[in-house]
């Protein structure tokens, strides 16, 4: 799994919406130093998967749908990069996901499993209220 920088913008999107009220995208890149065109891109998909609803008009923005206290880093994650394998053969696909594959196989499944479960550990409103 490789947390690129839009998975980093996006956490800093929800670091902005968390507050509850609507943001615009102006506001949300000034304060989050998050490129213009990848905060569109960013907020289209979180609104396309319901994390975020849009509010038109003069005064509109974003808002975060739900709470924080249901929504984790690996959920985030997921979102933005849509696979979560640290490796190719980590996916069902792999021929050589079977009960006799390597040992390799077996020792990077075991540390995906682990990160997955840090990564689901603790939600957002507890890691951003620290």
């Amino acid at each position: 799994m490789l947390i690129t920088r839009k998975s980093d913008y996006a956490i800093r999107i929800v670091r902005i919406l968390r507050d509850g009220n609507v943001h615009n995208v102006r506001e949300i890149c000034s304060r989050e130093d998050v490129p213009k065109a990848f905060a569109y891109k960013i907020l289209r998909e979180m609104e396309h998967q319901g994390l975020v609803s849009a509010e038109r008009g003069n005064k509109g923005g974003y808002y975060l749908e739900g709470s924080l206290d249901d929504l984790t880093l690996y959920d985030i994650v997921a979102l933005t990069e849509g696979d979560v394998s640290i490796l190719h053969c980590m996916k069902e696909d792999c021929a050589r996901n079977s009960s006799d594959s390597c040992k390799v196989h077996q020792e990077m499944a075991r540390i995906q499993d682990v990160l997955v479960t840090e990564m689901k550990r603790n939600p957002l409103s507890a890691i951003l209220s620290r």
